[in-house]
């Protein structure tokens, strides 16, 4: 019997491992596959001649668009690998500079400057994500949290090589991702 009582916690913990391990396996499948289809949706609208076949594609995009928010807006990790992706697929064809020089006119504050600077311009889109959530303006919402991913995005990419800056900033982030996340579980 004491075999049996030491094993079936075993086979239990390794059950729940594996069956978290594979849905997480899953959700980055997925959001590769969105954005594979993604990109080929893109790539069909650049590809299309001038016209309505273009206007066609054009609107087969947004849909999907559409789709994808619907799906992965309320899970925030899997959405921003998923606005990442579809952020890559759009500069293949604009030939945009690197987004941190490129976002300016798209609302995207600078987080290139000073850690100050970029943790205030981090707080403020996490203040907008708020109230908009608050007001119950989802376009609004799905507006600031794709402009919050690609400042993340931006910021991640200013302190790659540099751990005191990635550490500045963090200590000065650090209330506001607290806010939150307390925000997000209320």
């Amino acid at each position: 019997m004491k075999k049996y009582n030491t094993i079936l916690p075993i086979i239990a913990i390794a059950t729940a491992t594996l069956m978290l391990f594979t849905s997480c396996n899953n959700s980055s499948h997925d959001a590769q596959a969105v954005i594979d289809k993604y990109c080929e949706l893109n790539t069909k609208e650049h590809n299309a001649p001038i016209g309505a076949e273009r206007e066609s594609a054009a609107a087969e995009k947004k849909a999907y668009e559409k789709e994808v928010d619907d799906k992965y807006f309320k899970d925030y990790k899997t959405y921003q690998l998923i606005m990442n992706g579809m952020k890559k697929c759009d500069e293949a064809f604009t030939g945009d500079t690197p987004a941190s020089e490129s976002n300016s006119d798209k609302g995207v504050p600078p987080a290139n400057g000073d850690a100050v600077s970029v943790a205030n311009n981090y707080c403020s889109l996490v203040d907008k994500s708020i109230a908009a959530a608050q007001n119950g303006n989802d376009a609004e919402l799905k507006e600031i949290i794709a402009i919050k991913v690609i400042f993340e995005s931006n910021m991640d990419e200013s302190f790659k090589d540099n751990p005191a800056r990635r550490d500045s900033i963090f200590k000065l982030i650090e209330p506001c991702m607290k806010k939150e996340i307390t925000a997000r579980h209320q």
